[in-house]
């Protein structure tokens, strides 16, 4: 594999991560300040570490879980 395709395998794996503790928190509101926390600290390495793109992803994913217009309609 070529270092791009192992930075898209990453992404995709982190990406795959965040969704799957967004769905966990919109099960249990509970965990959603540690995940914010997580969130916060995986923007920060990102950031540092150049990978700007994937910073912003990860920082526009974190300000949908507070913004009440990207929650699932209850039924």
């Amino acid at each position: 594999m070529t270092a791009d395709s192992l930075a898209q395998v990453k992404m995709g794996t982190e990406a795959l991560a965040l969704c799957i503790a967004g769905v966990l928190c919109e099960r249990d509101p509970s965990l959603l300040p540690a995940f914010q926390e997580s969130v916060e600290l995986l923007y920060h390495v990102l950031d540092d570490r150049g990978d700007h793109d994937a910073a912003a992803m990860i920082a526009a994913f974190g300000r949908a879980l507070a913004d009440p217009a990207f929650k699932r309609p209850s039924n």
